[in-house]
């Protein structure tokens, strides 16, 4: 019904209940890290991996996408996409995490900013650029945590990444504070998008609430709570959360292999080179990765690029199987 994917009919059986791979669409509530919900949920099944795209700050809340077992190989196809946030922006201070949790190093005592002053800001903002990773931020520099080195007190050069803000409206606005929706790119930091908007505006700025209400195509609307999935999982019903691999990956091209002998060898990690041949006639300019898939079932069998790069040393990626039909007797 919400046009991407179907919940799975699949009944509760607690016999193969945590062999299923795919993915849930969670809503993160504040206060918690994402490290820490990964580990609950380990602590709680005995799924054989749990892994999480795109890590929500402690106080952020909303889409966090959690990774059950074999859908763990497909977490980084899943970071690349676009997000959109929603922000609460406090206006005429600044903080050293850029957002509520931290202490307020700058106040700012001028006049109110007008709205229109602030909607010309935002319109700043649009496009590629380069930001500045946050000091309280997770990327590792030197070996360590970048927050390690903030935490104590250590200067470091911060990095700094290429962005791009596709969309950014202001939703309302009472002096000092603001509702901002952003729509941007893979790792754009929006605590320090707000720092960037407070100082181009001369008066600093925090974030005082944040919450993603999408992450590609996942949004909000089609999550579940933490604790409503923790009930799923104590009752066995939790594969009705669960989302497939292959839907999960809908952005990405994909191929139907209808002869179970190509599918066995997929599975084997061998790559038939009369398929490789239609491949590359079907996809002549794709740089991404394409899905190779069932046609019985539709279940995603591996993932092929029509070339290596850095990020990934082989053009195929076996995922396996949930379904013992897929493979000959």
């Amino acid at each position: 019904p919400n046009g991407f994917y179907e919940r799975a009919s699949v009944p509760c059986d607690s016999r193969r209940a945590r062999s299923a791979s795919g993915v849930v669409i969670l809503d993160k509530p504040d206060g918690r890290t994402s490290f820490s919900i990964v580990n609950e949920i380990k602590r709680l099944s005995n799924f054989s991996k749990v892994g999480h795209c795109g890590t929500l700050d402690p106080f952020a809340t909303g889409v966090f996408l959690l990774c059950l077992n074999r859908a763990t190989r497909i977490a980084d196809q899943l970071l690349e996409q676009d997000k959109v946030y929603r922000f609460e922006v406090r206006f005429g201070f600044e903080s050293n995490t850029l957002d509520r949790t931290g202490d307020i190093r700058e106040v700012y005592n001028g006049p109110a900013v007008s709205e229109a002053a602030l909607r010309k800001s935002l319109d700043g903002f649009l496009g590629a650029c380069e930001q500045q990773v946050p000091r309280y931020a997770a990327v590792k520099v030197q070996g360590r945590r970048l927050y390690v080195w903030s935490r104590k007190g250590i200067e470091i050069e911060l990095p700094s990444r290429e962005v791009c803000i596709h969309r950014i409206r202001l939703l309302a606005f009472d002096w000092p504070g603001a509702t901002i929706e952003v729509h941007c790119s893979k790792g754009t930091y929006v605590r320090q998008l707000a720092s960037d908007i407070g100082r181009d505006l001369g008066c600093g700025a925090y974030v005082k609430e944040l919450r993603r209400l999408a992450s590609g195509p996942f949004t909000i609307d089609r999550a579940i709570s933490l604790e409503d999935f923790r009930k799923a999982l104590s009752a066995d019903c939790w594969q009705d959360q669960l989302m497939g691999m292959n839907d999960a990956l809908a952005h990405l091209p994909s191929m139907t292999i209808a002869c179970r002998e190509t599918v066995k060898r997929l599975q084997n990690g061998y790559l038939d080179p009369v398929l490789e041949i239609r491949l590359r006639e079907r996809f002549p300019k794709q740089s991404t990765a394409v899905r190779l898939t069932a046609a019985w079932n539709n279940e995603l069998i591996a993932l092929w690029w029509p070339q290596e790069n850095h990020h990934h040393q082989r053009r195929l990626r076996v995922l396996g199987s949930d379904s013992p039909d897929n493979s000959l007797p």
